[in-house]
């Protein structure tokens, strides 16, 4: 009772002495006028409601009254909600034990552009003979890349899975054979991929059951009804561009006659040269063959040139010294390689050449030559 002076049956005691306006007070009929010292139950319950909650909506649901407290304290705080059936008393409680999730702040700014990742594969650089089971050892140069390392098990491109053994120089590489693909090359050219991958799975088969008797054939059942089609899907998005690219070029139909003066290995029919489709950054090769028949020993030069800007390629001139009285013809072949990059598409790059001596018969066999190229970046 909120009455501060009550006497027995919950009557004011104001109205026990019969002071005047206080009438009937008790705690279900209200004084004709409250005071202070002379509040019925209504009044202090209306009064209590109006300060805690503040205004609230009252609603009939099946036959009982509901309150629709404002501030949403029927829900709660948005990401704490307030349980079912959970009383306002026992959810205050559990958000000081748990404290108040925080809200979802706003999307920060998108970060800077990462760096561009490395290649992950290297190039082959030199021709070798395919590793065997009777003879499981290789040898070859790459370009010196960090995704391959001792102990690790490698796919090589028309060749099959090897493990490394050794790197020598980070460019010298040691293998051992694990598997070959069926119908592998004899002979490994420059260009190839070596591409990590992870060792190779045991093939372990279990012995075959006995055959079980045959059963009984079953009766055909009703062809059931054709079901709908079902919703076309979202195109997904456009994959990303490649960057890498790769071309060859074979020889053409006349061998190449080396002069003192250097000049363009020209074939005839056929260009020998490589047109780089886009800018960028390329691993380019020349590998061909030479004949020499005098005996004599003279030194052979190569090198590579941008024909479109006119300039030589930086790194890319090699010297051979043709031992003298080895034998009376020497045939031997030449592998002429650059990393190039042109900053223009459609650039080309030609092979050069260019002997000591002119005497005797110096030609560069057309039939074994062939140029490549990869995009790397």
């Amino acid at each position: 009772m909120s009455c501060s002076n009550c006497g027995p049956n919950g009557l004011c005691q104001d109205c026990i002495n019969g002071n005047a306006g206080c009438g009937n007070c008790n705690p279900c009929t209200a004084c004709p006028e409250n005071t202070v010292n002379c509040e019925t139950l209504p009044s202090a319950i209306d009064n209590f409601t109006q300060q805690f909650f503040g205004k609230i909506e009252r609603t009939v649901i099946d036959g009982k009254i509901a309150w629709i407290l404002p501030c949403d304290l029927n829900v709660g705080l948005e990401g704490n909600p307030r349980g079912d059936d959970e009383s306002l008393a026992c959810y205050f409680l559990r958000l000081f034990r748990e404290g108040i999730i925080g809200q979802l702040g706003p999307k920060g700014d998108t970060g800077a552009q990462g760096t561009n990742g490395r290649n992950a594969y290297t190039v082959i650089t030199s021709a070798f003979d395919a590793p065997t089971a009777e003879n499981p050892n290789s040898q070859f140069t790459v370009i010196p890349s960090p995704v391959i390392s001792v102990g690790q098990t490698v796919f090589v491109s028309t060749l099959g899975w090897l493990v490394i053994t050794d790197i020598f120089e980070g460019s010298t590489v040691f293998t051992t054979l694990i598997e070959l693909i069926p119908g592998s090359a004899a002979v490994i050219t420059p260009g190839q991929l070596v591409l990590p991958t992870g060792p190779r799975g045991l093939s372990i088969k279990g012995d075959t059951g006995d055959q079980g008797a045959k059963g009984d054939q079953g009766e055909q059942g009703v062809l059931g009804a054709t079901g709908a089609p079902g919703a076309t899907g979202p195109t997904g998005p456009a994959g990303a561009a490649a960057t890498n690219s790769n071309g060859t070029v074979t020889g053409g139909t006349t061998d190449f006659t080396l002069t003192t003066i250097n000049q363009k290995i020209d074939f005839g029919t056929n260009d020998f040269d490589l047109t780089l489709p886009t800018a960028g950054t390329y691993l380019v090769l020349f590998q061909f063959g030479g004949l020499n028949n005098s005996g004599t020993s003279r030194t052979w030069t190569f090198k590579l040139r941008n024909q479109t800007t006119s300039t030589d390629i930086p790194n890319s001139e090699q010297i051979n010294v043709v031992p003298e009285n080895i034998v009376t013809s020497r045939f031997q072949y030449f592998s002429v390689f650059a990393i190039v990059t042109i900053s223009t598409d459609g650039e080309i790059i030609e092979a050069r050449g260019e002997t000591a001596d002119a005497t005797a018969t110096q030609k560069i066999d057309f039939a074994t030559a062939k140029s490549i190229f990869i995009k790397l970046q």
